[in-house]
Formats: C-alpha cells, structure tokens, sequence
C-alpha cells in the first residue's frame, strides 16, 4: 500500500469514527437542528467507510466520471469492433 492510498484510508477511518461521535456530542437532541447534523454525519461516516475500503480508488473513479473523456475506451472499443466486422 502506498503512502497516498493510506493516507485516503486514514482520512476514511477518521470520518467513519468521527461521523457518529459528532452525532452523539450535538448538542439540543429535541430540536430540529439536530436532525440535518445526524444526516450530514450518516453521510460522513458511509463516505468514510468507502475511503477505507477502497482507499484511493473512489478518489480515481470520481476523477474519471467527471473527466470529458470518460468515453474515450468504450468509443475506441466500438471502433474496434467495427473494423473487424468490415474484415469479415
């Protein structure tokens, strides 16, 4: 494991804890701020989950999906393909 991908699952490890402890210290649990905190920090910890199973590949895979090339291989496939059907 690299030093980047740790550095990913640490930064996951660290919101996966700090997710639900940041829920239970939030002060006015009867009120409705409460509420959106407790959503922010289930988001927080199902992120943080992700980072530390995947490290540094969700952080690639978002990279790509908002590349504009994100196409490119599946377009360079399709031209493949046509041209072997051209041969036969």
């Amino acid at each position: 494991m690299t030093r980047r991908d740790f550095r990913w699952r640490v930064l996951g490890a660290v919101l996966f804890v700090g997710g639900p402890c940041l829920a239970l210290l939030t002060p006015g649990r009867a009120t409705g701020p409460h509420g959106l905190v407790t959503v922010l920090c289930l988001v927080a910890t199902l992120l943080g989950l992700v980072l530390l199973i995947r490290g540094r590949k969700v952080a690639l895979a978002l990279r790509v999906e908002n590349s504009p090339h994100r196409m490119l291989p599946a377009l360079l496939h399709e031209r493949r393909l046509q041209r072997r059907r051209r041969r036969d």
